[in-house]
């Protein structure tokens, strides 16, 4: 069984009451994990909540980058706004103390808020079009935002934490990720130095 490292916490960056007071229903909507082991998705959940809607997911990341992808197909150009909340086990062979989410759309977007566990530190990159979205297939380029996350508690191998963004978007849209942890600073160094004795083996 997996371990929680702590709870999520929800820190909004826009208020809702600056948001149209009509909203786009989702009436269709797909996510899922790349494929390549790199993170295995459990079946995610989109529920309804009034105002907005909650897609909630499960997954157990192996290594790095890992890839989700999805769409929401909505009845109207009105902008619905969703909370993408994820539980991510640790499965790698190093402790997380840092973690990124590459977030694009193929259309504009805006990063409304951050899910993050309860003692960790965060900052938000908006939304850019133009940039490579996120994902191993060549998807083309579009709108591509960041949340990098700093630890507090560094989530061990074992763990899990709690990571997602609340993101509004106009009409249908397709989704993509890319989700990469960072060892802590002492586990990088013995990376380092496990690849310069191989190189200086190489060298003999």
């Amino acid at each position: 069984m997996m371990k929680k490292s702590g709870s999520a916490i929800l820190i909004y960056f826009v208020l809702f009451a600056v948001a149209p007071s009509v909203y786009a229903d989702i009436i269709d909507w797909n996510c899922d994990d790349d494929g390549d082991g790199a993170i295995v998705m459990d079946t995610p959940v989109l529920t309804d909540m009034g105002d907005y809607y909650q897609l909630t997911m499960t997954g157990s990341q192996y290594f790095y980058p890992a890839h989700v992808a999805g769409d929401f197909t909505t009845d109207s150009e009105l902008d619905p706004t969703v909370w993408i909340i994820e539980t991510v086990d640790n499965y790698t062979d190093f402790t997380w103390t840092d973690y990124h989410i590459d977030f694009g759309m193929n259309k504009t977007f805006n990063i409304l808020g951050v899910i993050a566990p309860s003692d960790w530190t965060w900052t938000i990159t908006a939304p850019v079009d133009g940039l490579p979205l996120p994902g191993d297939t060549s998807p083309g380029t579009g709108w591509v935002g960041k949340v990098d996350y700093f630890a507090g508690t560094p989530i061990e191998i074992g763990q899990s934490g709690n990571f997602g963004l609340i993101v509004s978007f106009a009409g249908s849209v397709e989704f993509s990720t890319a989700q990469i942890p960072t060892p802590e600073p002492t586990t990088i160094t013995l990376l380092g130095l496990g690849a310069l004795s191989i190189l200086r083996r190489r060298r003999v």
